[in-house]
């Protein structure tokens, strides 16, 4: 910054030296133009003498120069015809053709002219003799007063760019010292920041607004690099938990048909004991063809591939559906199934999803329904949105147990639900197809006087 400044100030110094030298070269041109009109003027003012000049300045003057004038008087062949004594008495001047030439066309000239070591600005003025001839009158004076005005202007320049840069220096560092020690400050807070340790943030280092708002981005940054690294410990520990789960749920059907093939192989059976086997290890494989397709549902949701696609379908005929295809099982665990419904209950969603949805929210309820009690289906138009119950009496859930019910593989009774064919991703499942549409899924229900659980869809204008 202080460099900066000091070219800035250098740049300004040598442009006003410029302008300065134009000016005053400006000003002397004028001055040689008004002595070679005076002596144009009177240089034939004195009869029977010829053509002459003054050795003295006479004209006005507005420059003091403090210089002698050079003058004289030449014709077209460039012979001298009068000149000034202090002229005569010196070194001789240099003539200037091209100069002189202009002049006898009638023009005036400029020209740069050394004496010796000394330098001149000379005017070549045009000026016409009685008997009508073309002659030219040549003025100089020295440039050293010019010149010597110009140096001292330099080194007033030269100071004043100094004092200037001085100051520029002073004031950066000054100004470095306010911006680095905050700065520092900040490194120093981020420095003790460790990525194992979330919810660290940077104190504030100075009151300066700039200062404030860099730390305030620093520590928002800090706080979503906190949310992120919380979030992507869940996930890890989410999927984790769900490889060792599919593990889990995968290695029992396995175990239990590698046994009952085993068994049957170790010696001769009878055509019904093979039926027998052949049942059992249906009934596995049926269990491992629903834990794959379950897997590879959840697995399309996880990435996007399960993508619904609504249009126009009638959740109450989808629901009296679902009731019809469990009839049959819930007969055998001696479980009614009713439907609270109107008629006609249209809404625009993905009619396969939310018959999923049914037939996981029913497979959980007759799960748990003790025998001789009703599972209940209810399905309305309410508050703007589209409403699918599915309540049982059955043994309910703590609030801790509500909290996690969604959670894949999770069962709040794990040997029964085992045993029962559950595999702890029906919900999962009907709460991730319910998000998908905008939904949401929640539970209610208190231990000891079953569960609903209950499905609602924003309609298209809520």
């Amino acid at each position: 910054m202080a460099g900066l400044s000091v070219l800035v100030l250098l740049g300004a110094g040598l442009l006003i030296h410029a302008q300065t030298r134009r000016v005053l070269r400006d000003n002397l041109d004028q001055e040689l133009v008004t002595l070679a009109r005076t002596d144009a003027a009177s240089g034939f003012d004195e009869p029977g003498v010829g053509v002459h000049v003054h050795d003295l300045a006479t004209g006005s003057r507005e420059l003091d120069l403090g210089a002698q004038k050079l003058a004289r008087v030449s014709d077209g062949s460039g012979r001298v015809l009068a000149a000034t004594a202090s002229l005569a008495a010196g070194s001789p001047l240099p003539d200037d053709t091209h100069a002189r030439a202009r002049a006898l066309a009638g023009d005036i000239a400029f020209a740069d002219l050394e004496r010796g070591s000394a330098a001149y600005r000379a005017v070549y003025y045009p000026i016409t003799a009685p008997d009508g001839a073309a002659l030219s009158v040549m003025v100089a004076l020295s440039t050293e007063p010019l010149e010597r005005a110009l140096r001292s202007m330099l080194a007033g320049l030269a100071l004043s760019l100094l004092v200037g840069a001085l100051a520029a220096a002073w004031g950066a560092v000054r100004l470095s010292r306010h911006l680095t020690a905050p700065l520092e400050r900040i490194a120093a807070a981020a420095r003790t920041i460790r990525g194992h340790e979330p919810g660290g943030r940077i104190p504030p280092v100075s009151s300066d607004t700039e200062l404030r708002t860099l730390t305030d981005i620093l520590n928002d940054m800090l706080a979503r690099l906190d949310e992120a690294m919380r979030l992507e410990r869940q996930t890890a520990e989410a999927q984790r938990r769900f490889v060792t789960d599919a593990a889990h749920e995968l290695r029992s059907p396995l175990t239990n048909l590698r046994g009952t093939i085993e068994v049957s192989l170790r010696r001769a059976r009878t055509v019904g004991e093979y039926q027998e086997t052949l049942t059992a290890a249906q009934r596995e494989i049926e269990r491992l063809s629903r834990l794959a397709n379950d897997l590879l549902m959840l697995s399309r949701i996880d990435t996007g591939q399960a993508a619904c696609v609504p249009r126009p379908c009638d959740l109450a005929a989808l629901a009296r559906d679902a009731i019809a295809a469990c009839a049959t099982r819930a007969a055998d665990g001696r479980v009614a199934v009713a439907l609270d419904a109107p008629p006609h209950l249209p809404m625009i969603a993905d009619p396969d999803r939310l018959r999923q949805v049914l037939d996981n929210l029913l497979d959980n309820g007759l799960r748990h329904a003790p025998e001789g009690s009703t599972v209940t289906v209810t399905t309305q138009a309410r508050d703007q949105a589209v409403v699918l119950a599915v309540a049982d009496t059955g043994p309910g859930l703590t609030a801790e147990q509500q909290a996690r019910v969604f959670d894949r593989f999770y069962r709040a009774d794990d040997s029964r639900a085992r045993s029962s064919g559950g595999l702890g991703l029906g919900l999962a499942i009907a709460k991730a197809i319910v998000e998908a549409h905008h939904g949401s899924l929640t539970v209610h229900g208190t231990p000891g006087s079953g569960c609903s659980f209950v499905a609602a869809f924003p309609t298209a204008g809520a």
